[in-house]
């Protein structure tokens, strides 16, 4: 049973057949089954492409699960009565009754730590979520083996090490893996936000496309002088593409929310998921597949949180009582201080240490006045830091390569992924992902930490290699967050509505999870921009879920595109 796209499936097909397979189909689907025959459990070596795969071995009486490498596709798994369920939704599992939906506790507070639950948990009690690049094999009742079949630091890419070499490299490396991406036998097109990344793969494709590519972009009006959609009209007609756009208002769709957490399962405390919700409705309008620029700051260093990591590599060559003075003045500012966050990443001693203070989205005092003595898990810092210990990169990174291992491994597939791959599929629409291609995550995970931030400038490499495919203005803008200005006026908008309505009424004082005084505090006090709203945004997405998923408000229905399986057969 196959969930996804296998890219290089023809080069396979003919290897296959050369081999003695008869192939009685011309999808890409019948070639893992022929792999597997071949190559037993080392056939995902073989695939390129975003995946979640089952092959049930009859003559082994073994089911193995694998997903793909970097983790574009989902792939849940939980032990039951019967043996061992598996699907790409959790919706899948509820349905067929192989799994009765509760509240994981402690899946709960990593959930208003990060803003999302990072793996292997997942909000539902006992189901999990097989990690990026690995492989499960149960028989005879047993999970008898789990392990990563691939790194990125495998088989290190050749480099001459030149500025040049690596950016000649690199633009080889996309064009290959955007073409890739580009077969298909339905109609294709590009989401642009008219940032960096989707512009450079929007100028990539129009290299290999016969006619005018079809663009996609949204905007909202609360995101004022973030919004993109005049930057993006811009390079669309530098491109000469067929552009479409939407502009709209965090207020125009009330129910928009419910829906989408819905078809989203496990909920982040970021509105990002709505925006690409109704940008994904858009291009299913117009095509089949997509193509995105999502996974470049995961690869390049795009984010604030990389500069500071940058910045503690630099740190980290001075004497040890000037780190040490440094982490102490950040630990003497207040808790919540941005400064004092920055101070403490940079002289953090661990990758965790420092993840934790750049990316925490509810500080441990925060969460102590906000969730009741009932409910708090006593051990829960402890469990916040052992899901990065457990990823641990190899020995000797630096701390802006471990940084961006970390977040390839956390953020990327469980966050940004994990939406991605959600809300597009409900509307029937598969977006591909060419930053994901495992040769050019292997190529950017060898490169020198000033390939990526050079002097406090992010993205370097990449906006070398993308002088003369993307205009300068697009290279040399600062960077926007997507619909991230909207959060707080969205709160506001709905504040005496869904907010009170929800997070202050009987039911969800009943459930013992909040702590009534910090609700209301937060309720009262909403407003701002950036990341403020986020924690309210938190506890109102955690109480919906609940209702939906928990208390069943609405009929959760059987997905029309997913996998699922029980131990004797299979649910469609």
């Amino acid at each position: 049973v196959f969930n996804g796209e296998i890219y290089n499936f023809p080069e396979l097909r003919r290897t296959l057949e050369r081999r003695g397979h008869r192939l009685a189909s011309q999808g890409d689907t019948e070639t893992i089954v022929h792999l597997y025959e071949d190559y037993g459990l080392d056939f995902p070596h073989h695939l390129r492409g975003m995946f979640a795969v089952a092959v049930w071995d009859e003559a082994r009486r073994r089911l193995v699960l694998v997903r793909d490498r970097m983790g574009v596709k989902p792939l849940y798994y939980a032990r039951c009565r019967s043996g061992l369920a598996f699907a790409s939704e959790v919706k899948s599992l509820i349905a067929g009754g192989l799994i009765e939906p509760a509240l994981d506790d402690i899946a709960a507070e990593l959930f208003l730590a990060y803003g999302y639950v990072p793996g292997p948990r997942t909000l539902f009690r006992g189901v999990s979520k097989l990690a990026p690049a690995s492989l499960l094999v149960w028989q005879e009742g047993e999970i008898v083996e789990q392990r990563q079949y691939w790194t990125p630091f495998d088989s290190p890419p050749e480099r001459d090490g030149s500025w040049e070499g690596d950016q000649r490299q690199l633009l080889e490396l996309l064009r290959a893996s955007v073409r890739a991406r580009m077969i298909a036998d339905v109609p294709l097109g590009v989401m642009l936000s008219g940032g960096l990344d989707s512009s450079l793969i929007t100028a990539l494709m129009t290299e290999h496309s016969s006619g005018p590519v079809k663009t996609f972009s949204i905007g909202f009006v609360e995101d004022g002088e973030a919004n993109e959609l005049a930057t993006a009209k811009r390079v669309a007609a530098r491109l000469g593409t067929e552009h479409h756009e939407l502009l709209t208002s965090a207020s125009d769709h009330p129910a928009l929310l419910e829906d989408a957490l819905m078809h989203l399962e496990e909920p982040i405390a970021d509105l990002s998921f709505v925006g690409f919700l109704l940008l994904s409705r858009l291009a299913r309008q117009h095509v089949t597949v997509a193509l995105s620029g999502q996974g470049a700051d995961e690869l390049f260093g795009g984010y604030t949180k990389h500069a500071v990591a940058w910045g503690a590599g630099q740190l980290a060559r001075l004497p040890p009582t000037t780190v040490a003075a440094v982490h102490g003045i950040g630990a003497a500012l207040p808790e919540a201080s941005r400064l004092g966050r920055g101070l403490r990443a940079l002289g953090a001693a661990e990758p965790s240490e420092r993840l934790l203070a750049m990316s925490r989205l509810v500080l441990p005092g925060d969460r102590m006045r906000l969730l009741t003595p009932d409910f708090r898990v006593p051990d829960v810092e402890a469990e916040i830091a052992g899901v990065i210990a457990r990823l641990a990169p190899p020995e000797g990174m630096g701390a802006l390569a471990e940084t961006l291992y970390l977040d390839s491994r956390l953020a990327l597939p469980d966050l940004m992924f994990m939406y991605f791959d959600k809300m597009s599929m409900a509307t029937s629409l598969e977006v591909r992902v060419p930053f994901a291609d495992h040769d050019v995550v292997a190529f950017c995970s060898a490169l020198p930490d000033d390939r990526r931030v050079r002097r406090l400038r992010r993205k370097e490499l990449l906006r070398r290699a993308a002088r003369g495919l993307v205009d300068d203005a697009i290279i040399d803008q600062t960077k926007r967050g997507f619909f991230r200005n909207a959060v707080g006026s969205w709160l506001q908008t709905h504040r005496d509505g869904t907010v009170r309505e929800v997070l202050l009424d009987e039911r969800t004082r009943a459930r013992g999870i909040f702590a009534r005084p910090e609700l209301e505090r937060l309720v009262d006090g909403i407003g701002g921009g950036g990341r403020s709203g986020e924690p309210l945004l938190a506890c109102l997405m955690l109480e919906l879920w609940h209702r939906r998923f928990i208390d069943g408000d609405r009929p959760a229905p059987v997905p029309s595109d997913t996998l699922a399986c029980g131990h004797d057969g299979v649910l469609c």
